[in-house]
């Protein structure tokens, strides 16, 4: 962030285009909560590393060991141009290059970003005479890492870094828009991946479900069987829909990991050595879906588990309230509802798949989609969402025509009771729909409009007697929790502190984003 000194910033460009290794998920990140056991299976055929570390720490943070562990492997199976780097999300995507002799990249520019050294200590409002030495003109002048119980002081943007930092990663870790954050320059060659959630993996699925079965009260087959006994139905269904959050690779057995490794393998060969130019592209098919039913089903949902009806509204508001959800549920059905008298279920259920699947996988019939899992899982998803939002369509449809199309000149107790019920039954299947989802990524936003620029003075959280007032920015960001700035942020408890952190606060604060400002921030 050139805040500290020997800040140096080389930026490189490709010369052509590169094909490189991707691992999905949050696999930069440096924990041991299994976001990187997909590359210790891959290197190692275990989840704790390699054998004669000290301790797992050591071998969490030996982030150049596994880097040259990983261009190995790819120089071993890709030779001769083929994979030529990894990448890796954290807070940002990452780029691991293995070889920066490679004609693939040149180097744009090299350079020192050291910022001149304030000329007083921040804490004391009394001016010193500039050294010049403290400004680096010279970019190959090595030197020293600053004395943090002191420099600090004299470090003028030491304050603001993390601001910064986060400012820049969140623009690629959204909250408010998971889909359309994609790294722009990577292209996923979607055709060709590994996943620990395909069918030929079958006992660790075996295991997976057997683990969801234990806390989530679902039968042999996934279907959930309600609320335990004393339960809450709020809570129940909101671990349904995190449920993924508990998968662990750590239960695979050995010789799975042998099929993984080689299917590695695999890909790599074929992926060196193909053009891909495939007519289908499968993220971009589940982009389409989560962006047409993502905002919809949830504010769907909203509308039906906060616009019940009390019982004591004249009947012009019942029919009022009732409008409005059928307005919301006509978006959700309009591009392929069938209102003619006889409601169609099966032509509007056939239509609402074939909206999103490409023509190219229709063309070929049902064996395009049965020759890939990914398109296995698509389809079910369809069938999911397409049959539990026509038939609650449906149901609204009729309720509309049969009691509330025509002049309502009195309450009727009989419709309004049934109006309620059959509420509760679609307020069930919407939420229980989109549990079965488990989009929750999707679903995440702060609950207001974060503010924009306003200038506004604040005490600098420093650890010391001497505070001093200035004044600056307070914009704010829509944060959700990310490595490595896990804690709840405010400013009586900034990110950096000596504060533990409580697993009860950062569960909540992962699933409930909030706006934040830059004295949340202050590293010091």
């Amino acid at each position: 962030m050139g805040s500290t000194r020997n800040s140096f910033l080389f930026t490189y460009q490709t010369t052509r285009p590169v094909k490189c290794l991707y691992f999905d998920g949050a696999s930069g990140v440096l924990g041991d909560n299994g976001t990187m056991d997909t590359q210790m299976l891959f290197l190692y055929g275990n989840i704790t590393g390699p054998p004669g570390k000290n301790s797992s720490a050591d071998f969490l943070w030996d982030e150049y060991g596994r880097a040259e562990h990983l261009c190995a492997w790819l120089r071993d199976v890709s030779p001769s141009e083929g994979i030529e780097g990894v990448v890796r999300m954290s807070t940002g995507f990452e780029l691991i290059w293995c070889d920066f002799d490679s004609p693939s990249v040149r180097l744009v520019s090299r350079f020192n970003v050291s910022v001149p050294l304030l000329g007083y200590n921040r804490t004391s409002l009394l001016p010193k005479k500039v050294d010049r030495d403290l400004f680096v003109a010279d970019e190959e002048r090595d030197l020293p890492a600053p004395d943090w119980e002191i420099d600090w002081e004299h470090e003028p943007f030491v304050a603001s870094q993390q601001w910064d930092w986060f400012t820049s990663a969140s623009r690629s870790y959204s909250v408010d828009d998971l889909a359309s954050a994609r790294e722009p320059s990577i292209r996923l060659l979607d055709a060709d991946f590994v996943s620990l959630y395909s069918p030929v993996y079958e006992e660790l699925q075996s295991r997976l479900n057997l683990l969801d079965r234990e806390h989530l009260n679902l039968t042999a087959d996934g279907l959930w069987l309600g609320v335990s006994d004393g339960g809450s139905r709020r809570k129940a269904v909101e671990a349904l829909g995190r449920r993924r959050a508990r998968h662990s690779v750590g239960v695979i057995s050995p010789q799975e990991v042998a099929r993984y490794r080689e299917e590695m393998v695999q890909m790599v060969r074929r992926v060196t050595k193909q053009d891909h130019h495939h007519d289908v592209s499968w993220s971009h098919t589940c982009d389409l879906i989560t962006d047409q039913f993502s905002k919809r089903l949830l504010r769907f949902q909203h509308l039906l588990q906060h616009g019940h009806l009390r019982g004591d509204e004249s009947p012009v508001e019942v029919r009022r309230r009732f409008a409005l959800l059928r307005e919301r549920a006509h978006a959700l059905l309009m591009p392929f509802f069938d209102y003619s008298p006889e409601m169609n279920y099966q032509s509007s259920l056939d239509r609402c798949k074939g909206t999103y699947l490409p023509w190219a996988v229709q063309s070929d019939g049902d064996q395009r989609l049965h020759d890939h899992f990914v398109g296995q899982a698509i389809e079910e998803v369809l069938d999911g969402i397409c049959s539990v939002v026509i038939g609650v369509g449906t149901s609204i449809e009729r309720m509309w025509l049969q009691d509330f199309n025509g002049p309502i000149e009195k309450a009727s107790d009989e419709r309004l009771y049934r109006l309620r019920a059959e509420t509760r039954i679609w307020k069930d299947k919407i939420e229980e729909l989109t549990a079965w989802l488990g989009w929750a990524p999707h679903w995440m936003s702060c609950d207001r409009l974060c503010a924009w620029d306003v200038s506004t003075p604040y005490n600098l959280p420093f650890d010391t007697d001497l505070k001093t007032e200035i004044c600056c920015h307070s914009q704010e960001e829509c944060y959700i929790p990310m490595w490595p700035v896990f804690r709840q942020l405010s400013p009586q408890k900034p990110a950096y502190g000596n504060r533990a952190i409580d697993p009860k606060e950062l569960e909540h604060d992962l699933w409930n984003p909030r706006c934040v400002k830059i004295k949340n921030f202050v590293s010091k």
